[in-house]
């Protein structure tokens, strides 16, 4: 038993590539002294972090200098994941078995043990020059910033502040490569390739797949009629290719949150499910040349291979290289004429069209995978269907009694979070106190005002979403954003805004939130950095005046209450689960039986209108959707999170709504109400504004071990009552809202 137990922890420590909970240390064995210190002290996140500190600290070297160690240190990661992983399954391949004879497929396992312990041989070789860090799990949320390019986002500013003006345009043309949409770096791009010691010629994708420019040149040659260096080009450009493709398969076979407790054959099965389909997206991730996706990428590789064959003088080669390409598309017209061409030469035979071996050995794989995962996902489903209906049969039903007070719980829980009318007057009430009687609390719209990005985009209307007073947008956030708002989920409360409840939805899941009051207590004592609270202040005031806007309301709208959530999967969340994230409900009013919305309590009555602005899409489940009805669940419209998708609607109760199991991850958002009644705005952010003056003033406020209460609204009086300055600044803003009301008026 000791054994099996220790075998299992050898395999779990073993290799892997995407996992949440471990950081890994990383060094550039043959790099500089000083990088290879930054590596053996510090994870790639933090050296990641680190690097966007220097940039809002507007350090270009520390900046530049920062994202070039992280870069490196995760295509030194990578390659030597991949070399272990290559080597250790190569040599468990070719031993010879314990026991000659293959019982219960055992051979199979024992190459598999075979493997592990080479793969932790390989990992200890490379600790021993990399650091005791070296090749442990590299969390997703720090991975998906070097997938995503993220980086290149920062670099590419960093790089025009130090005049660095080539760099600055092949970092922006990088990030354009997997973002060829984002219209600000296109407009900086532009502006780069006019500024003096910029080549245009010499612009380049760093992160092109290293058989492009193989491909690039085999092209240019073709079409310059030098086939000779065309065939060269092209043969080596499809070694490549398909290198860097089994590269990436091998970099898929890492770790994998089964998200349940499933039997050995299943675990085994389920992961390598996973494995297979990530597999199936490395072409998909390769044929991109430059930010031009070409779905014919490989194969056109034999299209022009089979003519500069020819033109060459090759004509069994050209032969092989059309009977490749007919692999692919056996009926292609065009291929098949040239093959009926190429047959009616003197000189060709008929066994000169036999498929090239890595062609033949590569369609066979693709069509096995694929029949393999159809066939997963067929019978898969088939089961999952019957045992829905099994489950459906002998699920015992709720009496009326049961059912009415289950309905009654779950109704007081649907509206989202927000400060009562009592709590929220008493605290309007102490901040009256340091402002002038005759001074009117107006809309709280001090922060700095944002023209709305031009890049934001309408994705769905009322016709997409199946009903009326609704619309989706992308674009409200780019990745850099997101990021850094993201930090502000640190401070997250769990259960803030219900109670406490760390559950309140779905007992699978933990509740977090932070409200824009806590997050200015923590800029004012120095625990939180002033720009993310600002940054989180303006684009959420974008995302309201573009609201106001698109309803093209004849009131202007105010914020009443603004939520940073976070729901986060627990480990015993099942995959297989059918629970809300949150509750079909309405925004304003209560859900009757006969399908009635009305506004009474303890509905918040005062809200017009909603939105979500969503940060992140590393998580499984979690779709917002709206419904025709709360009993039928007909689903009108789905919107799936990810960074920077903003969605908005009215809150009354033609727009039910709820959010689907979170079965993985942390699912991450921005909540915000609005009202049309200037009674109900939202004062915190009053607070907030009035925060931000004061420590661009005079700094933040030194305290040590300062801890900020669940109930933090007294010590934000208190702040306000001890601290003549913020007194003084919340007056001036009142002054100048006055003001402004006035000169609107007239």
């Amino acid at each position: 038993m000791r054994f099996v137990l220790s075998l299992v922890t050898l395999l779990l420590g073993v290799c892997a590539c995407r996992a949440e909970e471990i950081e890994i240390n990383e060094i550039d064995s043959d790099g500089s002294a000083k990088a290879r210190n930054v590596m053996r002290n510090a994870t790639l996140a933090e050296i990641y972090e680190n690097a966007v500190q220097a940039y809002l600290e507007e350090n270009w070297d520390g900046c530049i200098a920062g994202f070039s160690d992280s870069l490196h240190g995760y295509k030194t990661y990578k390659r030597m994941v991949t070399i272990c992983r290559r080597k250790c399954k190569a040599e468990a391949a070719g031993s010879s078995p314990i026991f000659a004879q293959d019982i219960e497929d055992l051979h199979f396992y024992e190459k598999k043990v075979k493997e592990t312990l080479c793969l932790m041989k390989c990992n200890q070789d490379y600790r021993e020059i990399a650091g005791a860090g070296a090749l442990k799990r590299l969390p997703l949320s720090t991975e998906k910033k070097f997938i995503n390019l993220a980086i290149y986002e920062y670099l590419h500013i960093c790089y025009f502040q130090k005049g660095r003006y080539q760099d600055a345009a092949n970092a922006a043309f990088t990030f354009l490569s997997q973002h060829p949409d984002h219209e600000i770096i296109r407009k900086n791009l532009k502006y780069y390739l006019n500024l003096p010691g910029v080549a245009v010629e010499k612009v380049k994708n760093l992160e092109a797949a290293p058989f492009v420019q193989k491909y690039v040149r085999g092209v240019q040659a073709y079409e310059d009629e030098n086939y000779a260096e065309a065939v060269i080009e092209f043969e080596n450009s499809l070694e490549s290719y398909m290198e860097s493709e089994e590269q990436c398969r091998i970099y898929c076979e890492g770790p994998f949150d089964q998200g349940w407790h499933p039997e050995f054959t299943s675990s085994v099965a389920n992961h390598f499910t996973f494995c297979l389909q990530c597999k199936r997206g490395c072409s998909i991730m390769l044929n991109n040349i430059n930010g031009k996706f070409q779905s014919d990428l490989l194969r056109s590789h034999y299209n022009y291979l089979q003519f500069a064959y020819y033109k060459w003088g090759n004509l069994k080669a050209a032969c092989a290289a059309v009977a490749s390409y007919l692999l692919f598309l056996p009926a292609d017209e065009t291929m098949l004429h040239n093959k009926d061409y190429y047959n009616s030469q003197p000189k060709v035979k008929e066994e000169y069209f036999t498929p090239r071996e890595e062609a033949l050995s590569y369609v066979k794989r693709q069509e096995y995978e694929l029949m393999l995962l159809h066939y997963i996902s067929k019978e898969f489903t088939a089961i999952d269907a019957r045992f829905k209906a099994f489950k459906n049969v002998n699920t015992k039903r709720p009496d009326k009694k049961e059912l009415e007070k289950d309905s009654y719980s779950k109704t007081i829980l649907h509206p989202p979070p927000g400060h009562s009318p009592s709590i929220r007057m008493q605290f309007m009430g102490n901040l009256s106190t340091f402002r002038d009687e005759e001074v009117k609390i107006e809309g709280g719209h001090a922060t700095e005002r944002l023209r709305v990005m031009d890049d934001v985009r309408l994705i769905a209307g009322e016709k997409e979403l199946g009903g009326r007073n609704r619309y989706a947008v992308d674009g409200f956030l780019n990745s850099t954003d997101c990021d850094l708002i993201m930090r502000l989920t640190q401070i997250a409360v769990e259960g803030d805004g219900y109670e406490e409840n760390k559950s309140p939805h779905s007992s699978f899941e933990r509740f977090e939130g932070v409200t824009v009051g806590r997050m200015a207590l923590m800029v004012y004592f120095g625990l939180v950095k002033p720009e993310l609270l600002k940054l989180f202040l303006q684009r959420t005031e974008a995302v309201r005046t573009h609201v106001e806007r698109y309803f093209d309301l004849d009131r202007p709208l105010h914020f009443t209450y603004t939520h940073l959530v976070c729901r986060t999967a627990l480990l015993d969340s099942s995959a297989n689960r059918t629970d809300l994230s949150h509750e079909i409900h309405a925004d304003n009013c209560i859900i009757k039986d006969d399908g009635s919305c009305l506004r009474e309590d303890p509905a918040y009555t005062w809200r017009d209108y909603s939105s979500i602005l969503y940060l992140n899409d590393d998580f499984d489940g979690g779709q917002f959707f709206f419904v025709e009805d709360r009993k039928r669940r007909r689903i009108q419209g789905i919107v799936r999170p990810r960074c920077g998708r903003m969605i908005a609607f009215s809150a009354g109760g033609e727009n039910l709504h709820g959010v689907q199991g979170v079965r993985h991850g942390k699912r991450c958002a921005v909540a915000l109400w609005f009202t049309q009644d200037e009674k109900y705005l939202e004062y915190e952010r009053i607070v907030a504004d009035t925060v931000l003056q004061r420590v661009r003033i005079l700094g933040t406020v030194q305290r040590k071990d300062i801890q900020i209460p669940l109930r933090y609204e007294d010590m934000l009086i208190q702040c306000f009552k001890e601290d003549e300055t913020l007194r003084r600044i919340l007056k001036e803003f009142a002054q100048d809202d006055n003001k402004n009301s006035n000169v609107n008026n007239n």
